[in-house]
């Protein structure tokens, strides 16, 4: 009751002031809106920033009087403008004009206040269409791997997910337009079911965003953005196609959007279609068998995808809301050797390189978005609700797990059918135009059922609960300062499973039963806070601090396994007493910007308390082709590194970037490393853009090469391979143009130019010595209308 007492005070906790509104919207010469816009008023050195619209509001006290207001934006020109130049303050329009000099694709960029207490304490980057479209990989999460302290973890060609300072799976949430994006993300082989082609921006926090987002935030958060509004009455369409060449992947989207006054509205459809992909290898060594790989392509890693999205709303000067449905569809093969133990004969090709053959995987996952908010004066409520439904079916042949056919009722190894309930609503108050509040509340509830002749997790329903309060206060004097504090139940009702014992040598049923999870249910509870400083010390020169205490509930998953996962070529066995995982981190993130010189350095270190992880039992599975026996277990772990950007801009034509990032942590138990812990790497890129003179027909074009070493990982958990370094070197080049008075858009890349035969750490298929893909062109055109 008292800890209830205490939440309802905070939430309620505000005070009002005499103010006047100041009031309106920024804008480039091209009339689109600009975002993260740093607006002071003088001579107070009162700030406010634009959000996504460009728009901007901000109470002063009447007693202070406003002479003039100090216009900065990354990517455009300074400027003061005087008071008396404006007829209506509660009306204010202001031009922006691009600075030559611009200096980096990734900007760090802001759009509401959930996002802004973030900016202000951790490293945070914002990737634009653009930026996805020109690190296409097929996948979302591919995209992302550009960035520095960012990795992809891949299962072929079509599926991946991401990987933040070494944390993956439910330590990485994905925020997808304000819900959190549930997909079964524990297993390695499960990628993100998210359309590429459908994403506008995208902030990636790095470092953990528990506080605000929750549990499953405490190694980072990837934050899908709102798709942008337009800004005028009428309608577009774009297309969108690209072929890849190393697995003759086509892929092709269209896009129809408009405006009409508050109405807006846009649908979407992708199709990708793609064959078996290729790698630099003859053969390959697993188990002590050296197996081919024919024509150098890697039998069933095909596949194909449909993906379809819908959204409709309304927006007025005070209010917003919008409805959004997206389907995710996408049937791939899983490579044969991928389950059971691979046989030459198994890996033989039958002519077609598209076909889907068994064992394959068919995901769906449906979701159905509503955002609205609410404007009261110098008060925001915003409202999110979210319902997803994820399939998730893995098809296999009986025999391959030991069970006779005519005892299985189809080809279903595995169903994992999870519904997903999601509620947040948050409301922001500013008592003053130096001091922000937020609080919000965030509720959950799934279920998961199960289906199939194989098992691996059981039936189950999950609820969280959670409540947050969230103070900034702007200093004046060159320091912001804000915190927070958090508090979350949570729940796990697990069902008994009793599964069919068959009998290895003649895969009859026995007729026995065997209990492979009993019922049981778990409770858990937790407080969390953080604290963070912004220095600026320059307009050029900023430093953020932070330290903050994040957790993370075990998963059912963790809790309650016990079979073969063959995403993971092993056999998961849970641990019903698994208890919070707790995390202590301080981050320190330092930016400089100059007309020239771009430079970021983010360092991070982190110790966690009972953190969970998959060890070897030493002993081998029951199970037929079950391999070892891995058990979820706790252990305190450290974890520290650091990620440098830099870019150096001479001239307004050419720009030179390099990144490196480091991450290394340490089991406190066993003195060893954790499991799947990406190597350091150096990313250096040369790019010329606009370089053209005029008079051409391209415009926006540019050209890059870009060469990335990945040092060798030696530092690993026990039965995990070291892997070698390795140096991969890509290109491209793109334009726009104007063709009969219709805009084109032409990218072109290569990647892994050189076809070096090199692993990937963290690949999954690291764990059968299976190389990376081979040369990769891709050629990719855009019409807009």
């Amino acid at each position: 009751m008292l800890r209830l007492l205490i939440i309802t005070f905070l939430f309620f906790s505000h005070f009002f002031v005499l103010a006047q509104k100041f009031e309106g919207n920024v804008v480039g010469t091209d009339g689109q809106p600009l975002e993260a816009v740093l607006l002071t008023f003088h001579p107070m050195k009162v700030r406010t920033t634009t959000d996504i619209e460009g728009k901007f509001a901000i109470n002063i006290d009447k007693q202070q009087k406003v002479e003039s207001i100090e216009i900065n934006h990354v990517t455009h020109i300074p400027q003061i403008i005087p008071i008396s130049e404006f007829k209506n303050l509660n009306d204010i329009k202001i031009v922006c004009h691009e600075d030559v000099q611009t200096l980096s694709e990734v900007k760090v960029v802001s759009d509401n206040i959930l996002s802004r207490v973030i900016d202000k304490t951790q490293p945070v980057q914002m990737v634009d269409k653009d930026f996805i479209e020109r690190n296409s990989s097929g996948t979302f999460s591919g995209a992302l791997a550009a960035l520095p302290g960012v990795n992809t973890m891949n299962v072929g060609v079509g599926i991946a997910k991401p990987m933040i300072r070494g944390m993956s799976f439910n330590r990485i949430m994905v925020n997808n337009r304000g819900i959190k994006q549930e997909g079964q993300q524990w297993g390695a082989d499960h990628g993100l079911e998210i359309d590429p082609f459908d994403v506008d921006q995208v902030e990636v926090i790095k470092g953990p965003g528990s506080l605000l987002f929750g549990p499953d935030g405490m190694g980072g958060v990837i934050n899908i953005k709102e798709n942008n509004i337009p800004l005028q009455d009428g309608n577009t369409i774009e297309y969108l196609s690209s072929y890849q060449t190393n697995n003759h992947a086509f892929s092709n989207s269209l896009e129809f959007k408009g405006k009409k006054r508050a109405l807006f509205y846009s649908a979407r459809m992708t199709h990708q279609d793609f064959g078996d992909y290729s790698v630099p290898a003859d053969d390959f060594t697993y188990a002590g068998f050296e197996l081919p790989i024919e024509e150098n392509r890697l039998k069933n890693t095909a596949g194909n995808e449909l993906h379809l999205s819908a959204l409709i709303g309304l927006k007025y000067q005070n209010f917003k809301s919008s409805l959004r449905f997206t389907s995710f569809n996408q049937e791939a093969g899983i490579f044969t050797g991928a389950i059971g133990l691979p046989r030459s004969y198994n890996l033989r090709h039958n002519g077609d390189f598209r076909n889907v053959d068994l064992p394959k995987q068919r995901n769906q996952h449906h979701m159905l978005i509503s955002n609205s908010y609410w404007r009261f004066g110098n008060q925001k409520l915003e409202l999110d609700l979210g319902y997803q439904r994820n399939n998730r079916n893995e098809l296999s042949f009986p025999g391959a797990h030991g069970i006779a056919p005519e005892y299985a009722n189809s080809n279903l190894a595995l169903g994992l059918h999870l519904n997903t309930y999601t509620a947040n609503l948050r409301y922001e108050f500013n008592p003053n135009p130096n001091h922000q509040i937020l609080m919000g509340g965030q509720f959950q509830w799934m279920e998961n059922q199960r289906d199939g002749f194989e098992f691996l997790l059981p039936d189950y329903t999950s609820s969280q609960l959670g409540f947050y309060h969230y103070q900034l206060f702007d200093m004046k004097d060159q320091f912001i300062l804000n915190g927070g504090i958090r508090y979350d139940r949570a729940s796990h009702q697990i069902n008994q499973h009793l599964q069919p014992v068959f009998d290895r040598g003649t895969l009859q049923p026995t007729g026995e039963m065997m209990e492979r999870t009993p019922a049981f249910d778990r409770y858990f509870e937790n407080f969390s806070g953080g604290l963070g400083v912004t220095y600026m010390a320059t307009m050029k020169d900023h430093i953020k601090f932070n330290l903050g205490n994040s957790f993370r509930y075990p998963t059912a998953i963790e809790l309650s396994s016990n079979g073969v996962h063959h995403g993971n070529f092993r056999h998961e066995l849970g641990d019903r007493d698994l208890d919070i995982e707790n995390g202590y981190q301080a981050d320190i993130n330092y930016i400089h910007q100059s007309e020239q010189l771009f430079l970021e350095i983010s360092a991070f270190y982190a110790y966690y308390n009972d953190y969970i992880y998959l060890a070897p039992t030493g002993n081998f599975s029951f199970l037929a082709s079950g391999g070892t026996m891995w058990q979820y277990r706790q252990d305190d772990a450290l974890f520290n590194g650091f990620e440098m950007s830099t870019s150096y801009q001479p001239v307004s034509y050419f720009k030179n970037e390099t990144v490196i990032e480091f991450v290394q942590n340490l089991n406190l138990n066993s003195r060893l490393a954790l499991p799947l812990t990406p190597p350091p790497s150096i990313v250096n890129t040369f790019e010329f853009e606009n370089f053209l003179s005029e008079g051409y027909r391209l415009k926006e074009e540019y050209l890059f090469i870009s060469g990335r070493y990945n040092f060798a990982q030696n530092r690993t958990d026990r039965n995990e391979r070291p892997t070698p370094d390795s140096f991969i070197l890509n290109f491209g080049a793109g334009a726009h143009t104007l063709f009969f008075n219709q805009e084109f858009d032409f990218k072109f890349s290569v990647n892994n130019a050189l076809n070096t035969f090199y692993f990937n750490h963290i690949s999954r298929y690291r764990l059968i010595n299976l190389p990376e893909q081979g040369r990769n062109f891709t050629f990719s055109v855009k019409i807009t209308i």
